[in-house]
């Protein structure tokens, strides 16, 4: 059992692991991915760390989960952080040898305690996992503006609450699993925290009185006919608690509130995605914003979710899935993102495509699209739009397709891109391109038609309409920010 680090000793465990080069980078450097070993593979990873070195130490006890002598790890770590680690509870004795009581990952500055790889395997039903590919997705995803409170729901080890931290006067974390405090907790104080308070409960029930200002959800999505571990399946049919996530946000979102989730959806026969999750969110009284990732047909989703979470499961164990599947005629599964804003007024609800790894943060840029939005609704009218000053997103890039024809380079075509965040794409004559070029905030669109016109010698009137429908669908999909 894990016990709380005073500030001052979380601080010298901090350093400690920086003098131990502990850190995403060197990870990265020493081709170690964060994302644990196979048993396949783990002894050549062990071979990369065979030196003895301090480094290799911390590498092999807290990433690999292998225990290393007493007297060897004396030569290398400094007898009082030993003591310290012993302490705390992520080092323990084993006879002549110290065994590690858990995983520590590194992610970016921070650095987290989960369950090992083997109390997962042993104790599954009620394990707290570390840091994983939807955790980093939801850590991208998430608008950093500060905020008076926020929820992380389904804490897991903390990862959202500590981050969150950062940018939010008071973290609230909320799991199922009471072993997931312990580890938050833990996780808030080593990483300097003090403004994170943790409760057990399902769903929503430990909060029920509390509205946020932000709920940051990475629920236990996989679309199963078994309910077995807490960290990613539930017992409610298909994708129903994803939707009960989403339908009960508002009850605890402020007025202008966001909701972020990584979730799964269902495409059953006779019904398109697109409509299922939109009636995820239909009558809530917010703007939604849905973030398509992937979609797999029910065999190969089947495949890979067994493969994961069972990966010595028999045949019966497929049947069984594909049963569940065929009973309720699910042919496919989507997965991806929803930001849903807690907003009075006409609501909208937007889809786009979203690699489900971005490689990069775009939070800001999910604020963005919802800032476009209220500006095109505050200030539509063609004379507010004629008095605006946009300027063309820094992000936005401007490819040219050309063709040979006679020996010569013809353009055929250009797509206005983002280079980074989220991808979006328009298609534009070379004559809006330029125009758009032009557009950096100094000029009024008035100002900037009315020359357009006067060059082309084409009616103002004319020039001004389709103008003002191409900049309309800039700034909803951000390439112009007002």
């Amino acid at each position: 059992m894990l016990k709380l680090l005073s500030p001052a000793d979380a601080q010298r465990l901090r350093e400690f692991l920086r003098e131990a080069n502990y850190t995403h980078e060197e990870l990265q450097s020493k081709r170690i991915s964060l994302e644990l070993p196979s048993r396949g593979n783990l002894a050549f990873v062990l071979d990369r760390v065979r030196e003895p070195s301090l480094a290799n130490l911390v590498l092999r006890w807290f990433f690999l989960g292998v225990a290393a002598e007493s007297e060897s790890a004396a030569a290398l770590a400094p007898e009082p952080v030993l003591e310290l680690m012993l302490k705390c509870g992520i080092l323990e004795r084993d006879g002549s040898a110290l065994r590690p009581a858990v995983m520590l990952t590194p992610c970016d500055e921070y650095v987290f305690a989960a369950d090992t790889a083997g109390r997962m395997e042993s104790h599954p039903a009620d394990g707290v996992v570390w840091p994983n590919p939807t955790t980093r997705l939801l850590q991208y995803f998430t608008i950093r503006r500060p905020v008076d409170a926020t929820l992380d729901l389904g804490a897991g080890c903390g990862i959202q609450a500590v981050i969150a931290a950062n940018h939010s006067r008071q973290v609230t974390a909320t799991d199922l699993n009471p072993r997931a405090a312990e580890f938050t907790y833990f996780n808030a104080r080593l990483n300097g925290f003090e403004n994170i308070e943790c409760l057990t409960g399902d769903t929503y029930e430990s909060v029920e009185d509390r509205v946020f200002d932000l709920i940051l959800a990475n629920p236990p999505f996989f679309v199963t006919p078994t309910s077995g571990p807490l960290y990613c399946e539930n017992s409610m049919e298909l994708d129903q608690y994803c939707r009960r996530v989403a339908r009960e946000a508002p009850g605890h979102l402020k007025e202008g509130g966001y909701l972020q989730m990584v979730c799964e959806w269902v495409q059953v026969r006779g019904e398109q995605w697109q409509d299922r999750v939109r009636e995820w969110v239909a009558g809530l009284g917010c703007d939604a914003w849905v973030f398509h990732s992937y979609a797999r047909d029910a065999a190969t989703y089947a495949r890979e979710r067994i493969r994961q979470t069972n990966p010595a499961a028999e045949p019966e164990t497929v049947k069984r899935w594909m049963d569940y599947y065929h009973q309720r005629g699910v042919e496919e599964i989507h997965g991806g993102m929803l930001a849903m804003r807690h907003r009075a007024g006409r609501n909208w609800v937007r889809i786009a495509d979203m690699p489900l790894d971005p490689g990069e943060p775009f939070g800001d840029a999910v604020w963005e699209g919802f800032a476009c939005m209220d500006w095109l609704e505050l200030h539509g009218s063609d004379e507010e739009m004629l008095a605006a000053r946009p300027r063309l997103s820094p992000d936005a890039q401007l490819d040219q397709q050309l063709r040979q024809v006679e020996g010569r380079w013809q353009p055929v075509g250009m797509t206005l891109r983002f280079t980074g965040g989220i991808p979006d794409s328009m298609r534009l004559e070379p004559s809006v391109a330029e125009f758009l070029g032009r557009l950096d905030g100094r000029q009024s669109l008035g100002e900037m038609i009315a020359g357009l016109a006067q060059r082309v010698h084409a009616d103002p009137q004319v020039v001004q309409r389709e103008c003002l429908a191409v900049i309309r669908r800039a700034i909803e999909r951000r390439f112009l920010l007002p």
